[in-house]
């Protein structure tokens, strides 16, 4: 029992390691844009997708910067919710955009593994992933110009703007955002000792190996669903596994590819549910959280099984 909480403390002391820094500096860098009245300008660069999707420039800003920290940039999104800058709605499907500039990023873990271990498969497997996430996050900018009313374009009145020192704007940003990050961490600490007593309980592994059953549905030959069983460890068992069937010939390249898409449907099942109290539930809170884990993983799911079935029967891949 003893080790069993050392395990839990010392997993949630690092899962709150990589957050809670990238939590706080994403409240306090939207505050300081803010207080310099330069988040505009930022998310001019943007604004296409934003105007097209019916929300306010602010979102522009938060979608940016999650190509650098995502946790940071939905602190962003729940700091102008906080603030009554964005409804509801539009921090949810500002949310679920955000997860686009994620996927993009993933080649810095992704690449390194899949080009050197399956070569070109492994590239096209990785243009595929981003293809989905950019199908889905067309399809939410759809569902947001549908749902939302445009922001009202107010009128620019050529007024003088108060000047603002960086020192000012910082002692602002000190002020502002501490009542957002109090109330974002007393819901983050707590939820983050959660999941990681769940993760070393083993009850994710317990989840995955009945997700492992489901994969008899999909178009996948018996030799693939040793990569599957794989890819509940980890992508880099996964693709290693790949790798020895694709070099033996047990697999085509079209084989591996559409079994590997399959692997990430069902995993992402259990990686969603594992990772929602670190990802969602502690930054936006319980509901909105599980709403946002809920949109993103059936949009995503869907969008690749729709890519499935195209490859396997539309393509011949399976």
């Amino acid at each position: 029992m003893y080790d069993g909480i050392v395990q839990t403390v010392t997993l949630a002391a690092g899962l709150l390691g990589e957050m809670v820094p990238m939590m706080i500096a994403g409240v306090f860098l939207a505050e300081v844009l803010v207080a310099l009245n330069i988040a505009g300008r930022i998310a001019a660069l943007s604004r296409p997708l934003t105007s097209f999707a019916c929300l306010r420039e602010e979102c522009g800003t938060s979608f940016l910067m999650a190509f650098v920290s995502p946790p940071a940039a939905s602190a962003m999104l729940v700091d102008y919710h906080t603030k009554e800058i964005i409804s509801r709605k539009e921090l949810i499907i500002a949310a679920v955009m955000n997860s686009f500039p994620t996927v993009v990023m993933h080649w810095r873990y992704l690449l390194p593994v899949y080009i050197p271990l399956l070569g070109i498969p492994g590239l096209i497997y990785f243009g595929l992933l981003l293809l989905v996430g950019l199908a889905k996050t067309a399809f939410i900018m759809v569902i947001g110009r549908t749902i939302l009313t445009p922001p009202q374009c107010t009128p620019v009145i050529m007024a003088e703007e108060p000047v603002v020192t960086l020192r000012e704007a910082l002692r602002t940003a000190c002020t502002s955002s501490k009542k957002t990050l109090v109330r974002l961490l007393s819901i983050t600490v707590p939820t983050i000792v959660l999941v990681a007593f769940l993760i070393n309980a083993g009850v994710f592994d317990r989840l995955a190996g009945l997700m492992q059953g489901a994969g008899a549905v999909f178009p996948v030959p018996p030799e693939g669903f040793a990569i599957i069983a794989a890819q509940f460890g980890s992508f880099v068992a996964g693709a290693s596994v790949a790798s020895t069937l694709l070099a033996a010939g047990d697999m085509t390249w079209q084989q591996i590819v559409l079994t590997l898409l399959v692997g990430n449907v069902l995993t992402s099942v259990t990686r969603s549910i594992r990772w929602l109290g670190s990802s969602y539930v502690a930054i936006f809170g319980m509901r909105t959280g599980t709403e946002i884990m809920l949109v993103s993983t059936m949009l995503r799911n869907g969008i690749m099984v729709l890519l499935v079935a195209a490859l396997a029967y539309g393509f011949g891949w399976g």
